[in-house]
Order: C-alpha cells, then sequence, then structure tokens
C-alpha cells in the first residue's frame, strides 16, 4: 500500500511539471487571435472575451468569434488544472477597426 502511495506522489509531481505555464498558453492564444483576425472591413469584427490570463478582450473575425472562445476556456482549463487562478477586472474595450487586414481595438480618444 505504501509503494502504492508513493507511485501516485510521483504522477502527481510529474504531471505538475507539465503543466504549461502563463507565457506558454498565452503564446499560444496569440497565435490563435493571430489566425482568427483577418478581415476587409470593421463590420466583419466582434470581440471575443477569453478571460484571465488571457485578457479580457481580443479583436477577431465574427466567423471565428466561438472557435477563439472555445480555444482559450480549454487553454484556461491547462492552465488552472493544477490550483492556479487568476481573476481582474476589464473596462469597456474601444470601438473596432480592421487595419491592414486585421481586426484590433481601436483608440476611443477622440
Amino acid at each position: 500500500m505504501r509503494a502504492k502511495g508513493m507511485v501516485l506522489l510521483i504522477i502527481g509531481l510529474v504531471c505538475a511539471s507539465c503543466a504549461k505555464s502563463e507565457e506558454e498558453i498565452q503564446d499560444e492564444f496569440d497565435a490563435i487571435v493571430a489566425e482568427s483576425s483577418a478581415c476587409n472591413d470593421a463590420s466583419e469584427c466582434v470581440y471575443a472575451s477569453p478571460g484571465c490570463p488571457l485578457g479580457c478582450f481580443v479583436a477577431v473575425n465574427s466567423a471565428k468569434k466561438a472557435y477563439v472562445e472555445e480555444e482559450a476556456r480549454a487553454l484556461i482549463e491547462d492552465y488552472e488544472r493544477f490550483g492556479r487562478y487568476c481573476a481582474y477586472e476589464c473596462v469597456a474595450p474601444g470601438p473596432l477597426e480592421c487595419t491592414a487586414g486585421r481586426c484590433q481595438e481601436g483608440d476611443a480618444s477622440p
């Protein structure tokens, strides 16, 4: 019985070291957003809400919003799997723009 407990402890320690870092999941998410933000006009753009630690809002093509949010949830689940958690308050985003073929947040100031 004692050997079984030791094996479980070792497996737990190995799995904890396999957890993705915040930087790793942010890099993965940034790649997802980059491939999901193509546009020809601002009317194609919407905000997706990924959640902490991936950000409050990201500008993406409306056809990709559900995909981006689904991938964000999966990445956040990986991040939180071993007890990590974060939270922050978000402010309202600025207007959406399509600049150089990419959806992005515009400048809210006049």
